[in-house]
């Protein structure tokens, strides 16, 4: 699969030294992330198309945590736990995976609190999706990149509002009936949550 050019830009971003003297303290090596929220979702292409054709709506849970490798870089696990509907058919899709984030510091020696912290991310999630209806049942693997760009709202020194807006791409292979039939697939998501910043 072809890597998104907001995955390559991410990726040069990340790998570029920049200078920025001091650090706010909550983004220094060795800070640990810890946080969760809800998604709200509109979700097409062929693996989530509903009877007409149309995009799914879909509700998620995804808490994650990670670790600061770098002053301004995280390495972070996310899960999702997704349930929906698309038509007569019951459909969940639970998936899990790395992703690294960027923080643009915008802090420096300043009080962190009332600060809006912007951030890139960029990852990769493999999951497991379940249709069921009245006379069948399915199941896939999936593979999705997930890009995201977002907004850390500093309630204090430590916690934050997290608002991201969240593109996954990927595709669902299908195990059961049928084994080795994909279907393509895509998500833009909205996320609201909350992150502790740990020292």
């Amino acid at each position: 699969m072809k890597l998104h050019p907001a995955a390559l830009l991410l990726m040069l971003l990340c790998s570029v030294s920049v200078a920025q003297e001091p650090t706010a303290s909550f983004l220094q090596k060795g800070t640990r992330l810890v946080g969760g929220g809800f998604t709200f979702s509109s979700a097409g292409e062929k693996y989530f198309e509903n009877n007409e054709g149309d995009r799914t709506q879909q509700w998620a849970v995804q808490p994650g945590g990670g670790y600061f490798v770098a002053d301004n870089l995280a390495f972070a696990l996310t899960i999702e736990g997704r349930w929906f509907i698309q038509g007569d058919i019951w459909s969940s899709h639970y998936s899990m995976g790395p992703s690294l984030q960027y923080y643009f510091d915008v802090v420096g020696e300043d009080d962190p609190k009332g600060h809006a912290v912007p951030y890139l991310e960029l990852g990769y999630l493999w999951g497991q999706a379940r249709e069921d209806g009245t006379d069948f049942e399915s199941k896939f693997n999936s593979g999705m990149w997930s890009m995201s760009v977002g907004l850390s709202w500093m309630l204090s020194d430590v916690v934050a509002t997290d608002l991201e807006l969240n593109y996954q791409v990927g595709e669902f292979t299908e195990k059961i009936p049928v084994d080795g039939v994909s279907r393509n697939a895509n998500r833009i998501s909205f996320f609201l949550g909350i992150k502790a910043f740990l020292p």
